[in-house]
C-alpha cells in the first residue's frame, strides 16, 4: 500500500511526517555509529593491542533505541517480518479491507498493552531514584535504554492507531490486488 500519511488531516499526516523523517535520520545515524564502533573496536584490539572502553555500555543504549525507533518505522509503513499468505490469496477488496482492519486492531491492542507494561517498567526505573541501577563503567542508568522501549511501544501504539483509522475511512477499492506487482512496491 502506498504512504498512508496522505489519507490523514493535514496537521496529522504533516506530523506523522516529521515523526518518520527525525526516526529515519536517528537510523541511519546509528546505523553508521554502530559500524564505525565496530570498525574502531578492530583497529584498537588489533592495530594498538588496546580496548575500546566500555563501549558495550553506550553501544548497547544505541542498539535499543534504534531496534524501537525503527519497529515504530515498520509498523507505520506495515513492513514488519510475516508469514501471511492470506495477503496473496485473498482478492476480493472487501475482504482485504476487513483482513487489513482486524490484523490492525488486533495489533493495536498488544502494543498498547505492552505500552501500558513500560510504562509500569519507568515508573519502576524513576520510582528508584537516587538508586538507579546503572552501567559498571560509565555509570549510565538503566532508564535510559529502558526508556527506548517506552518510547518505542509509544511511536508504535501511535502508528498503529493511525493505521486503524486509515484503513477503516479509505474506501475498499484501494486494497484492490495491483494489476502489476511492481506497482504495490512503489515502483
Amino acid at each position: 500500500m502506498t504512504d498512508l500519511s496522505t489519507d490523514l488531516p493535514a496537521g496529522l499526516a504533516k506530523t506523522v511526517r516529521i515523526l518518520l523523517r527525525l526516526q529515519t535520520i536517528y537510523v541511519c545515524f546509528g546505523c553508521l555509529a554502530m559500524a564505525l564502533t565496530f570498525f574502531f573496536v578492530v583497529v584498537f584490539r588489533y592495530g594498538f593491542n588496546a580496548d575500546l572502553f566500555a563501549y558495550e555500555e553506550w553501544l548497547l543504549i544505541l542498539c535499543f533505541w534504534l531496534y524501537f525507533v525503527a519497529a515504530g518505522i515498520g509498523t507505520w509503513e506495515g513492513a514488519h517480518v510475516n508469514a501471511d499468505l492470506l495477503d496473496l490469496m485473498i482478492l476480493d477488496p472487501l475482504q482485504r479491507k476487513r483482513r487489513a482492519i482486524l490484523i490492525t486492531a488486533i495489533e493495536l491492542l498488544v502494543t498498547l498493552a505492552l505500552f501500558y507494561w513500560s510504562i509500569v517498567m519507568m515508573i519502576d526505573e524513576l520510582g528508584d531514584y537516587p538508586r538507579y541501577q546503572t552501567t559498571i563503567a560509565l555509570q549510565i542508568p538503566f532508564f535510559v535504554p529502558r526508556a527506548a522501549i517506552f518510547a518505542g511501544f509509544g511511536l508504535m501504539g501511535f502508528y498503529s492507531a493511525l493505521r486503524l483509522y486509515v484503513f477503516l475511512k479509505l474506501p475498499a477499492a484501494r486494497f484492490a490486488v495491483p494489476a502489476d506487482p511492481a506497482q504495490e512496491r512503489g515502483a
